[in-house]
């Protein structure tokens, strides 16, 4: 290629790519050449690293050679002036990880994403959920017109100002002032002191127009897409007024960033969002994001369209069953891409150094697999205080990040469940539903499960509500109230204060529920609890009701009828008996005693029972009816108010029926020690008043609009009780208070050390526990990570050459390890440094490198499904020599430099990514993978009219327009010179090295398994990754059912497997992916045209006559081009900042 004599003949992509990737401007704005950027980039490493100068020598002599390579990142930003800033170090940073549990995540993703660098966003309920609500809809005009104020005039930061209910922000022209107004929308749209509504002006006049230069990081501006992000994300937003946003709508916002900065002055942003396994809005987040219509042009779904700036990833925190496997093999397989990732092998990984052997590690993976989280979690700590290791441990809750530290309750706490109350002791193990503020939703399949055994806190509130847990978990929080509405946060329970407000469920709307005990049954019981008596007589157990007053006749034939229902009782007279001394009607029922029983009450026992609790919609109503019938009262009236009250000296009664009223929406108060305990004045046999010692009495009081649903769902049978209420209700002048279903903390007391247990409920990821609103199991916050990628190009090994292998994977492992030496201004990534330092030595090239080993018949191995055969276990062996061999040099060299310099020894070194862009410098196949055909169309994204893209014009190749360009309907435009089209895709023919060699040909390497390619990721996993190996599995849709069971094979024998995304095979092919194969004949042809279409052997000069004539747009490699995230501590499960 002319003057590109640098890069391989064999690699037609290298100066297309190099050129705009990783070439900079020079003063004289030409181009640096590959010599260049190796002067730059090395001596800068040099310099951070502390070579000594045998290292120097090693480390650049083999990146001249191509063989070993410093990040694609160090190879754009290391050498500059920008990058020895530290607020620019993650710009020198191949990807990162954020887990999203505040705005300011957002703003760093945004940030991170304008530095080149690959985002991770952790997208799992238990992290979004602490994300305060959506309380503002918001009304974003942009003003001002991109590159309107001098250069000399514009500010750099984002000044916001308010006024009442609008703020104008005017966005500062600096990575920093697009960040910065991007994160103040989000805020904007959860601030509580707005009433709901913000008029909020975006001013861009101080932004650099297209074209103009970026000194520091490189590349020009190209705001294009800028004026659109505000909008874009307000309507994400303003969906989500009045609740959470849940997880596809956070991974749209970070998206509509990335997208943002796509189009302006990074290539591409890479990323990945990973969501919880049994998240069916983000399993299907990409269903059908493309269609095609009745003229088969493509279309994508313009709501979702920046759902493509990322991979998305299932995290199972548990061992998933075979068919859960299958399902989401399945799953991922029509929804285009995907991944896997079980958390339990990412964990041991990440814990390398303390679970350092085999019996180590499989005994982790059984506790973690038998007792969950909690039980890993300890394990971890007693085997981190047994450790002799002289460094200083990380604390525990950084080693256990990556799984959940869960918050829990007690075995006693009532929950509301669709079959009827439940004790968590009884919902263990048991999927189920649960019922939050009136609308039912599951659980996982494992129910409530053991958390351990931890210290317990009693929360109690003034209305006498109260919850036993542990201090760490979330409840409800009012943090501020209108008339109009409420502002809530959830906070660990521990942080909670007297006199603060925590929320209850609202169960006015809900679906009655089935269960255990009909409405009769439920009043008859309820009636003997209060006012009537257990007794035991020679022949049997007997229940006796009484009752007094003007209404006791009526009420006692009420209550026969009832018994005749209910239990068959027989009436020996036509009106009930008349105790003429007692002056009350009295019913004696041996039927009712039996049904007591059945419910826990016996004589002598009259009192409630869990199973009174644990009963049906029906049955509540009516037992709450025949107490109140017995025991409650109407009071009160216009001046005071009105209440019905209900008065017990059992507490424990009490709050049971506190409990069971909330369940059907309505809220009552209890006032502890109404009446002290002493002599009273009460009726004696004679109906004359006489001493009796009474019991301290309570008393629980039912007042403002829960006075209405009292009457319409519980009501009184009594009728001079009923009348009297409704009499009240009937003539009020005023609207009752509307209940806010708020109550107030009181104290928050330690309250011993027990077995505590939770559950997961997808979707609105809390439930009812004793009628408050708590969050679910999932308390974690991660660790935010940095990992630096260095790269051995193993195509440009001989596989016979055992000191170039070691010298190549020395040189990669001293790049990786040279950046341990930076130093973090963002203290969440600093924190991360210092705890768990990452490296990540990765390789490109290997199915060459196995060729050139191995030879056809490795293919022909390969292409028969890589059998358990003679010669296949002589191939696996070779195999797993290499890949053990690479991965002892680097860990070796990382550790004997860490030493040396005093740093923290990684305790994994080792990874995979598919360097699907740097191996396009050596035509490597990328990664551990096989190519997609031994010739095929390569498609490479440009801004339209980059001087790159068309100086390939120039030397022949074909453009089209990339998959981002679309007309007003969604549908692909065609034409790359429509004004429509802002990016451009470079297609070139591509053969791979060992294409002609003989038999080659005949191998269908699109044709080979998902089963191979499993088999093949797995011992690169085994025997060479320590973190996880980045794998794109292609399959066919007969594979699903055996590539899903082997995956749960993998995962239940503990073999290794973390992830391994999946892409789905299809004959017709989705439209310009960046590869498609082509035959030998289709390949010679294109050529011929590329050759007869070329106007230049001299790339290098079409490329330096565009750059004369015209200004530059993108420039700077993507952080990573995996579809799936290397780093085990990518899936999140533990307690602080993940990555």
């Amino acid at each position: 290629m002319g003057s590109l004599g640098e890069f391989p003949a064999t690699a037609p992509a290298a100066a297309p790519v190099f050129y705009r990737t990783y070439s900079r401007r020079r003063p004289d704005s030409s181009r640096e050449t590959w010599s260049d950027v190796c002067d730059r980039t090395l001596a800068d490493i040099a310099r951070l690293g502390r070579f000594t100068p045998q290292e120097r020598e090693l480390v650049e002599r083999l990146q001249r050679q191509l063989k070993a390579l410093i990040s694609g990142r160090a190879l754009w930003v290391m050498g500059t002036e920008w990058i020895q800033k530290p607020e620019n170090y993650s710009g020198a940073y191949n990807c990162t990880s954020l887990t999203v549990v505040d705005w300011r995540s957002f703003g760093l993703m945004m940030d991170l994403a304008m530095m080149g660098c690959g985002t991770g966003a952790v997208l799992e309920p238990q992290f979004i959920n602490r994300l305060p609500p959506i309380l503002n809809r918001l009304q974003v005009q942009v003003v001002g017109s991109i590159g309107a104020t001098p250069r000399h005039s514009r500010q750099e930061h984002t000044p916001i100002q308010r006024q009442g209910s609008r703020v104008h922000i005017q966005v500062g022209d600096s990575r920093r002032g697009w960040v910065e107004s991007y994160q103040a929308l989000l805020e904007l749209a959860a601030d509580p002191s707005f009433g709901g509504q913000v008029e909020v002006t975006v001013d861009l006049s101080h932004v650099r127009p297209a074209g103009e230069r970026l000194k520091g990081f490189g590349g020009v501006a190209n705001p294009i897409k800028l004026p659109g992000l505000y909008q874009r994300c307000a309507a994400i937003l303003n969906k989500a007024v009045g609740r959470q946003l849940n997880s596809v709508e956070c991974c749209l916002l970070i998206d509509e960033a990335a997208a943002t900065v796509v189009a302006g002055n990074i290539r591409r942003s890479a990323g990945m969002r990973q969501f919880a396994a049994d998240d069916e809005l983000g399993s299907s987040a990409k269903d059908n994001l493309w269609q095609q219509d009745e003229q088969g042009n493509w279309r994508i779904d313009p709501e979702r369209d920046a759902l493509r700036m990322a991979n998305h990833t299932r995290v199972f925190h548990r061992k998933p069953t075979r068919e859960e496997c299958i399902a989401a093999v399945r799953k991922q397989f029509y929804s285009g891409e995907g991944a896997i990732q079980w958390a339990g092998e990412a964990v041991a990984r990440a814990n390398a150094d303390l679970i350092n052997t085999p019996e180590l590690k499989r005994e982790f993976l059984n506790v973690y697999a038998s007792e969950g989280p909690e039980g890993a979690r300890r394990w971890i700590e007693e085997r981190q205080a047994a450790s002799s290791s002289p460094s200083v441990q990380p604390p525990t809750w950084h080693r256990v990040q990556r799984y959940g530290l869960n918050p829990c309750v007690t075995a006693d706490t009532w929950i509301h469940t669709g079959d009827g109350p439940r004790q968590v002791k009884d919902l263990i193990g048991k999927q189920h539903s649960t019922y939050v503020n009136g609308e039912l939703f599951s659980t996982t399949p494992e129910g409530f499960f053991y958390s351990g055994t931890k210290p317990v806190l009693k929360l109690v509130t003034q209305e006498g509500f109260s919850l036993r847990l542990t201090g760490n978990h979330r409840v409800l929080k009012v943090i501020a109230q209108t008339p109009k509405a409420q502002y809530t946060e959830w906070v660990p329970a521990e942080g909670l204060r007297p006199g603060d407000r925590i929320l209850l469920h609202n169960h006015r709307d809900l679906a009655p529920w089935d269960g255990e005990g009909t409405w009769e049954e439920g009043w008859l019981l309820g009636n003997l609890l209060g006012d009537g008596s257990l007794a035991t007589t020679q022949w049997n157990d007997t229940a006796v009701l009484r009752y007094w007053q003007d209404t006791q006749q009526e009420m006692s034939l009420h209550a026969a009828q009832l018994l005749q229902a209910a239990v068959g009782y027989e009436p020996r007279r036509p009106e009930t008996y008349y105790h003429p001394k007692l002056k009350c009607r009295v019913i004696h029922s041996t039927g009712l005693a039996k049904l007591a029983a059945k419910f826990g009450m016996a004589p002598g026992q009259k009192q409630m029972t869990a199973a009174l609790e644990a009963t049906s919609f029906d049955f509540h109503r009516g037992f709450l009816c025949g107490l109140f019938d017995a025991d409650g009262s109407v009071q009160g009236g216009q001046e005071k108010g009105v209440s019905v009250r209900l008065s017990q000296s059992n507490l424990d009664t009490l709050k049971a029926v506190q409990r069971m009223l909330a369940r059907l929406g309505i809220v009552s108060v209890i006032y502890e020690n109404r009446r002290p305990a002493g002599y009273r004045l009460l009726p004696d046999s004679k109906r004359q008043p006489a001493p009796y010692a009474c019991q301290v009495q309570h008393e629980l009081v039912i007042s403002g609009d829960n006075l209405h649903q009292f009457q319409a769902v519980v009501g009184f049978r009594e009728p001079r009780k009923a009348q009297k209420l409704g009499e009240l209700l009937g003539s009020y002048q005023r609207r009752l208070n509307r209940e806010r279903f708020t109550v107030t903390v009181a104290a928050l007391e330690p309250d011993g050390v027990e077995p505590v247990y939770d559950c997961t409920v997808p979707g609105p990821s809390c439930f009812d526990a004793n009628g408050l609103v708590v969050h679910n199991c999932g308390e974690i916050i991660g660790c935010d990570f940095h990992c630096n990628l260095a790269e051995i190009h193993l195509n440009r090994l001989d596989p016979h050459n055992r000191q170039e292998q070691e010298e190549a994977f020395t040189a990669g492992a001293l790049s990786a390890a040279a950046l341990l030496h930076h130093r973090f201004v963002e203290p969440r990534f600093q924190r991360s440094r210092e705890w768990d330092p990452i490296v990540g030595v990765s390789f490109t090239g290997l199915f060459d490198f196995c060729v050139k080993a191995f030879g056809v018949d490795w293919l022909r191995w390969w292409q028969e499904g890589r059998p358990d055969t003679p010669l296949g276990r002589e191939f696996k062996q070779q195999e797993r020599e290499y890949l053990s061999f690479w991965k002892e040099v680097v860990h070796r060299v990382v550790w004997d430099y860490c030493d040396r310099h005093g740093l923290r020894r990684p305790n994994r070194c080792t990874t995979v990514q598919p360097a699907g862009t740097k191996s396009l410098l050596t035509n490597a196949s990328p990664g551990w993978h096989p190519p997609k055909a031994q010739r095929y169309i390569r498609r490479i994204t440009f801004a339209k009219n980059d001087p790159v893209a068309l100086a390939c014009l120039d030397y022949g190749y074909s453009v089209v327009p990339a998959q981002s360009d679309k007309d007003e309907n969604g549908n692909l435009l065609n034409d790359p010179f429509d004004p429509r089209c802002t990016e451009w895709l470079v297609e070139l023919p591509v053969e791979v090295e060992w294409a002609n060699l003989p038999g080659a040909e005949e191998i269908e390497i699109e044709r080979f398994s998902a089963l191979a390619q499993f088999d093949f990721y797995m011992q690169v996993q085994k025997y060479y990754t320590t973190h996880n190996t980045s794998a794109t599995l292609e399959l066919r849709e007969d594979e699903i059912e055996a590539l899903g069971s082997r995956i749960y094979e993998a995962i239940r024998d503990d073999e290794g497997y973390i992830s391994a995304a999946l892409l789905a095979r299809f004959d017709a092919p989705f439209p310009r992916l960046p590869f498609e194969k082509i035959d030998k004949a289709t390949y010679e042809r294109l050529m011929a045209e590329v050759k007869q279409r070329r106007k230049t052997d001299n790339f290098y000069e079409a490329l330096a006559r565009y750059d004369r004539n015209l200004a530059l747009t993108a420039e700077g490699p993507a952080g990573c081009d995996a579809l799936g995230c290397l780093m085990p501590e990518a899936s999140p499960q533990g307690e602080n900042p993940s990555r």
